[in-house]
């Protein structure tokens, strides 16, 4: 996050929407207001590295090896909503 936020009153920020999305493309980061009280953050998406992506997909093929449900099991559930 960067030192400095830049506070916005909400009926500006509604009347400048692009230009402020525009702005937090560029790094910049507000906070807009209602009343001297925040209510939002405008900040950058935080993309994720190639590291993240590759250990987020092994978790879930990780996950995915467990043992899987039986037939009766997910013939079960499905019928446990419609009771």
């Amino acid at each position: 996050m960067s030192a400095w936020v830049v506070p916005v009153p909400l009926a500006e920020a509604k009347s400048r929407l692009s230009e402020l999305i525009e702005r937090v493309s560029q790094g910049e980061e507000f906070v807009i207001t209602r009343h001297d009280a925040e209510i939002a953050r405008l900040v950058p998406v935080k993309r994720a590295g190639r590291g993240e992506v590759v250990e987020a997909i092994a978790s879930m093929r990780a996950g995915r090896s467990r043992r899987s449900a039986s037939n009766a099991e997910l013939r079960e559930w499905r019928e446990e909503g419609r009771r």
